[in-house]
C-alpha cells in the first residue's frame, strides 16, 4: 500500500491523472506544474519481468521522477545525504498502475526497485545520464540501506549482481557530491 508521505526530506508522492473507461486507462503521468522541484530533460523506460529488482542506486548530479504505467514493484528508498534532515530514514512499500501516484526521487535517496509483475517504469531525469556519474550502487539487500526484502532470490544484473556494499556507496557519492560542488 502506498504510504502518505516517504517521510525523506524532497521525496515526494505526487498525484496523477487517470481516465480509466472499459477500454482501458488515459493516464497523465507527468505535468510540469505538479512537481515545482524540476523540469525533466530525459525521459526512459524501464521493462522488467517479474522476479527482477534494479538496484539500490543513488545519483549524484540528477533528480528523478519515477511512474508505473503498468505493473506492480515494492521500492525501496534510503536517504544518504548527510546534510539531510532525513539522513538513513528508509521506507520501502508496494506501488502499481492503479495507485496512481508517481515517485520524485532526488539525488541523494538511494533506490531499489523489485518488480512484483512484469511492469514497465519510465522515469524523468532532470539532467542527462552520463555513465562516468551513474556507477554508484550497492547490494539491492544491504542491511544498512535499512530495508527488508522478504524474497531474496531476485534476478539482477551482472552491475548490480558485483556491486559493492553501503558504506563504499556512500563513501563514493559523498566524494562525488564535493568534487561537483567544488
Amino acid at each position: 500500500m502506498v504510504p502518505q508521505s516517504t517521510g525523506i526530506v524532497g521525496c515526494e508522492l505526487v498525484p496523477v491523472a487517470a481516465n480509466r473507461d472499459p477500454r482501458g486507462c488515459l493516464l497523465e503521468v507527468y505535468r510540469q506544474s505538479w512537481i515545482n522541484a524540476f523540469a525533466t530533460v530525459q525521459w526512459n523506460v524501464c521493462i522488467s519481468n517479474a522476479g527482477v529488482v534494479r538496484g539500490a542506486h543513488v545519483h549524484v548530479d540528477y533528480d528523478e521522477y519515477y511512474t508505473i504505467p503498468k505493473g506492480r514493484v515494492v521500492i525501496g528508498l534510503t536517504d544518504i545525504r548527510r546534510e539531510s534532515r532525513s539522513f538513513r530514514e528508509s521506507i520501502q512499500f508496494e506501488w502499481g498502475a492503479t495507485d496512481d501516484v508517481a515517485i520524485v526521487v532526488p539525488r541523494g535517496v538511494a533506490h531499489v526497485v523489485a518488480f512484483e509483475d512484469d511492469s514497465v517504469l519510465a522515469f524523468g531525469l532532470s539532467g542527462y545520464w552520463t555513465p562516468e556519474l551513474d556507477v554508484l550502487d550497492c547490494q539491492w539487500n544491504d542491511p544498512e540501506l535499512g530495508l527488508r526484502w522478504p524474497d531474496q532470490n531476485r534476478r539482477r544484473s551482472e552491475r548490480d549482481t558485483h556491486s559493492g556494499d553501503f558504506r563504499q556507496m556512500l563513501r563514493l557519492y559523498e566524494d562525488l557530491s564535493a568534487q561537483l560542488c567544488a
